[in-house]
């Protein structure tokens, strides 16, 4: 059975993986160079998308830390030597994340990631988990103008597949990726195994296990 959509674009963190393990050690490392307690990983997840930068000044408000403009770039130089000497080895992806790849692209949809990550470092988390040959494009924060939650990624990323809005779908795990989708005019299916929570933006399917079945056009009534 064919797919619904000719093009399924995904999200990363906290929809194809879950990088909080790793997120949480480099957080605690970083903020033990400049004098503060770990935060409870817990809250670090609650802390996750928009960006890196958003992610790292969110743990910096949080334990109330005033850092000047230098001391915020070395702070952000530890964090990310932390997240990549980590590499990965405290992140997991998502059960049925592979089958589910391999069973879009048997069925010739294409495939995207749309992050807000540097492309490198996406396409390194990909290959660790060895699925980056899966994506057709990866699109990341350096990609576009605007990163999500404005459409530029989604659309940047249609544009190279020739694929209309209407024939597309998004998946993420939050309000920030939900707004994406909806201004890109894709359907969205909502990760709910994910890092973020989903408010007041439309959603057209609720994920909690991957399976193939809920990408399939919904049979006719007899």
């Amino acid at each position: 059975m064919p797919l619904k959509y000719r093009a399924i674009i995904f999200d990363l963190d906290g929809t194809l993986v879950d990088s909080l393990g790793d997120f949480h050690h480099a957080a605690s490392i970083m903020l033990k160079t400049i004098g503060h307690e770990p935060i409870p990983a817990a809250e670090v997840k609650s802390f996750i998308g928009n960006g890196q930068g958003m992610f790292i000044a969110r743990c910096l408000v949080r334990v109330g830390a005033n850092l000047t403009a230098q001391q915020l770039i070395e702070a952000t130089r530890v964090f990310e030597q932390a997240y990549d000497a980590a590499d990965g080895s405290q992140s997991t992806l998502f059960e049925g994340v592979d089958a589910l790849l391999a069973q879009i692209r048997k069925a010739g949809a294409k495939i995207g990631l749309c992050t807000n990550r540097p492309v490198a470092r996406a396409r390194k988390i990909l290959a660790g988990f060895g699925i980056d040959h899966y994506f057709d494009e990866i699109v990341g924060f350096e990609t576009v103008d605007k990163p999500k939650p404005a459409p530029d990624p989604i659309l940047y990323c249609l544009a190279q597949f020739k694929c209309a809005s209407s024939q597309a779908l998004f998946i993420g795990d939050s309000d920030v990726d939900a707004e994406a989708a909806h201004r890109a005019k894709v359907e969205f299916a909502f990760h709910t195994q994910g890092f973020g929570s989903l408010k007041s933006q439309p959603c057209q399917i609720l994920i909690d296990h991957y399976n193939l079945i809920d990408l399939l056009p919904t049979p006719a009534k007899a």
